[in-house]
């Protein structure tokens, strides 16, 4: 949404921004966001967005830290979050999965959901090896691609709708990494072909092998994915990890369909 968007209702107008500028505070849900970064990412003028991130202050859904002036989710988006879990409960039932992966692999697993043209990370498992590949932090979104959970839940939809993510995403890709729009194109390509994604693009000397979480319909329901230091994933390990990945995440596909 942006100050162009004038064809829907004020209402929708309205909500659609105040949508957008909650979006740019979740995706700094760690360092929280100056006034800068939410104009860029909205597309809204400075001072439109400071007047939203004022009702969203008043209604408790939006804060600002004193010291550095920037702004973060507030309070009742942990409340709603905390209602709407259990519609949305695949974090509970990967818990065992998840687990079991890092306690089998050593490495570290991610769980990630999709949020609009982003992926979030839901659930994080370390494993007992003792250099650990925490490429992204729970709660943290990042633009769905970057990460190899984010390629898997890419090629796992329908064609058309992953290249607008793809094109929507292009140009925030070179704030992660070196990774180009026609290399992740080249990933996700190759991830629909052998069901599983490895990215080695996500950071400096760390790779990923992901793969898609399905519901019932075969509709998306999100990612694991497992990250380690280059070394410890030669192509032999990688196809290793991905046969753990595949029994694991059909058991939770299973429950996901009993639910």
């Amino acid at each position: 949404m942006t100050t162009a968007d004038t064809s829907k209702p004020s209402g929708t107008q309205s909500i659609g921004r105040a949508a957008a500028v909650l979006r740019a505070l979740a995706r700094r849900s760690q360092s929280g966001a100056r006034m800068a970064d939410i104009a860029r990412e909205t597309g809204l003028e400075r001072p439109t967005a400071h007047r939203i991130l004022q009702g969203l202050i008043a209604e408790g859904m939006a804060s600002q830290q004193e010291t550095t002036r920037r702004y973060h989710l507030g309070p009742f988006i942990y409340e709603l979050g905390l209602l709407a879990e259990p519609r949305f409960h695949l974090r509970e039932l990967a818990r065992q999965a998840i687990d079991f992966l890092a306690d089998q692999t050593g490495d570290t697993v991610f769980l990630a959901v999709r949020g609009g043209n982003d992926a979030l990370c839901v659930e994080r498992r370390a494993g007992s090896f003792p250099i650990k590949a925490f490429t992204v932090d729970v709660g943290s979104r990042i633009p769905l691609g970057v990460g190899c959970g984010g390629v898997a839940m890419i090629a796992a939809l329908p064609e058309e709708e992953a290249d607008s993510i793809l094109a929507a995403n292009a140009p925030r890709l070179k704030d992660y990494g070196d990774i180009t729009p026609a290399q992740l194109a080249e990933l996700v390509s190759a991830a629909r072909i052998r069901g599983y994604a490895v990215n080695p693009h996500r950071a400096l000397g760390i790779a990923a092998v992901g793969m898609a979480v399905r519901h019932a319909d075969g509709g998306l329901a999100g990612s694991i994915s497992i990250a380690a230091i280059e070394s410890r994933l030669p192509p032999e390990r990688i196809e290793k990890i991905a046969r753990l990945l595949r029994a694991e995440i059909r058991k939770i596909e299973k429950m996901l369909q009993a639910s």
